[in-house]
């Protein structure tokens, strides 16, 4: 039985897209790098993320099936990265998904697909914004290959992402989300169990 809800499923892909290492042909759009360089730091600072996602489904059907299933509609979720460790809070427990985000990193940059996709990706600078206080420097970056579309927030002060806006379009399910990043007092939650105790428990 799979424990982890399709909202930190999501999380942990948005925040592995948003840090894929630049390939020599992304290098062709500097932007892009640019982007990469920023959020590379991702897999190994510790960071706090706070994600509010909405799924919804291009037929009623799917999303009343989806709904008994507990996806669709909007959910809140947390995970915590120590740089070595990753943990995901669900159903109220946190879960040690034994691997980093690094080693996740590296197993998905051995998908071709996923690499050509990434190949065609359009990156633009915005203007200036403050977020949470900081000054910041965005960035929006589309990937039509993944149905992908990323707005970044970079404090111009720490150079460390503030925040992700992504947008995961598969047709038939949409998948918006938005996520904050902290990175004080960043530590590994007390009582985290494993997934294998996880499914135990259920």
């Amino acid at each position: 039985m799979n424990m982890i809800g399709p909202q930190s499923k999501f999380a942990i892909l948005a925040v592995l897209f948003c840090t894929v290492a630049a390939t020599p042909a992304l290098a062709m759009d500097p932007v892009c790098v640019q982007m990469r360089s920023a959020s590379s730091a991702l897999r190994t600072k510790p960071f706090h993320m706070y994600m509010t996602a909405t799924e919804s489904f291009s037929r009623p059907n799917m999303a009343k099936a989806a709904s008994s299933i507990g996806m669709g509609g909007t959910k809140q979720s947390e995970e915590i990265s120590t740089g070595k460790s990753i943990y995901v809070m669900t159903r109220g427990k946190w879960i040690d998904m034994q691997t980093s985000f690094a080693d996740m990193e590296n197993e998905k940059d051995g998908d071709p697909d996923t690499k050509k996709a990434l190949e065609s990706s359009k990156c633009k600078a915005l203007p200036d914004e403050a977020v949470f206080g900081q000054s910041a420097s965005v960035y929006f970056e589309s990937t039509p290959g993944l149905g992908i579309e990323t707005k970044l927030w970079v404090s111009k002060s720490t150079h460390l992402p503030l925040k992700t806006d992504i947008t995961n379009d598969q047709g038939t399910m949409k998948t918006v989300s938005s996520s904050r990043y902290e990175y004080s007092n960043v530590q590994a939650p007390s009582g985290a169990i494993s997934m294998k105790d996880m499914v135990k428990q259920h």
